[in-house]
């Protein structure tokens, strides 16, 4: 994975919004992203792709009310679709290529109106060479915890719905590894975890929740993405407990580089041992949740406030030159709650940062 060092790419969302909404997130993409393209969220072009909504198409149990929406695990429909989510996904997992599983696999498409540029990013693909290709889901934990059952209460606290929303994420994945080999067979595909919801582990909106139970749902996607050959990542904005993070089997931790390094440097034991496993850190460093960070930010601001983040780490004792072979540059999160000129600039800046450091670093690249 050495093309990763110092490299870059986007979170996902962009709020970009009217009827070219999703040409314009192509076009902009793959300008600027050439080596790692993503396919964009347009939670304001489409109230469809919600970050969890979003992976909820075949998902078993879906019910609606209005325009509310929660999982019934309950009457025949249910268990006809609960046994056949085990039998697809244990047929996926014990196959030697995805491609042998396409027709179970093209059942858990995230497909227009969930995403209405997934399609077309996959065309555009083709024309293209990247070195990777980057994809996305929520993590199981936030979706879990953010979809309720009939009672309303938590996913998460069913053991069969936990089950479902996971292997149901996990099969969402590996269909899009499998699409983004069909555009561009040489890109390695990257699958990001959106996680934001870790950051409340231990706090009291989720006290009964366990560590080891989080990493256990987390680790399932993990080896599943491992098995067909893609990279694993997970995304937390926040400040969490990153022992979670660096220990369920990730090959990426994407962190927000610019509020919260020191909160992971605190963890560096555990990041030394990730790091040397051949672990990614990727530094959210460009601030999409501080609308005024970002306005006063330039290129050379932000490598200052990069070298203070990585600073952090070289504090507690880790050895520069190993740390920057294993980092690459993302903004902080999303760019959905910023203006269009805001969210151009963030990813603007992010791929100037990389080019940068590049340019200056002394590891290879």
């Amino acid at each position: 994975m050495s093309e990763l060092t110092l490299n870059y790419t986007g979170i996902g969302s962009l709020p970009l919004k009217g009827e070219n909404a999703p040409q314009k997130s192509l076009d902009f993409i793959f300008q600027e992203f050439k080596s790692m393209p993503f396919w964009a969220q347009l939670p304001h072009f489409a109230r469809e792709e919600d970050m969890v909504f979003q992976y909820t198409q075949n998902l078993a149990g879906l019910t609606f009310d209005g325009d509310k929406y929660f999982l019934l695990p309950d009457g025949e429909e249910f268990f006809v679709k609960l046994e056949e989510l085990f039998f697809d996904y244990e047929t996926v997992i014990a196959s030697n290529s995805l491609d042998e599983c396409e027709q179970i696999l093209e059942k858990y498409a995230i497909t227009a109106p969930n995403s209405n540029t997934l399609e077309p990013f996959l065309n555009e693909l083709k024309n293209h060479t990247p070195d990777f290709v980057k994809g996305s889901i929520t993590g199981p934990f936030t979706f879990s915890t953010s979809i309720s059952d009939d009672e309303g209460k938590c996913a998460y606290y069913n053991d069969i719905l936990r089950e479902v929303c996971t292997k149901t994420l996990s099969l969402k994945a590996l269909w899009q590894v499998m699409r983004f080999k069909k555009s561009v067979p040489n890109a390695r595909a990257v699958i990001f975890m959106d996680e934001p919801s870790i950051s409340q582990v231990g706090s009291c909106a989720f006290l009964s929740v366990e560590s080891k139970d989080v990493v256990e749902m987390l680790k399932i996607i993990t080896d599943d993405l491992r098995k067909f050959g893609a990279i694993s990542g997970i995304h937390c904005c926040g400040k969490t407990d990153w022992e979670i993070a660096l220990s369920c089997g990730a090959d990426v931790v994407n962190f927000d580089a610019y509020f919260f390094a020191q909160s992971v440097a605190n963890f560096a034991a555990t990041a030394q041992k990730f790091i040397e496993q051949g672990g990614y850190l990727a530094f959210g460093i460009v601030p999409t949740l501080d609308k005024d960070a970002l306005k006063l930010l330039d290129i050379d601001k932000l490598e200052e406030k990069f070298n203070e983040a990585l600073a952090c780490f070289l504090n507690k004792g880790l050895d520069k030159n190993l740390l920057l072979e294993h980092i690459f540059i993302t903004p902080s999160c999303g760019c959905g709650s910023l203006d269009e000129e805001g969210a151009f600039k963030a990813l603007k800046l992010t791929k100037e940062l990389s080019l940068r450091l590049r340019e200056k670093s002394e590891v290879k690249v």
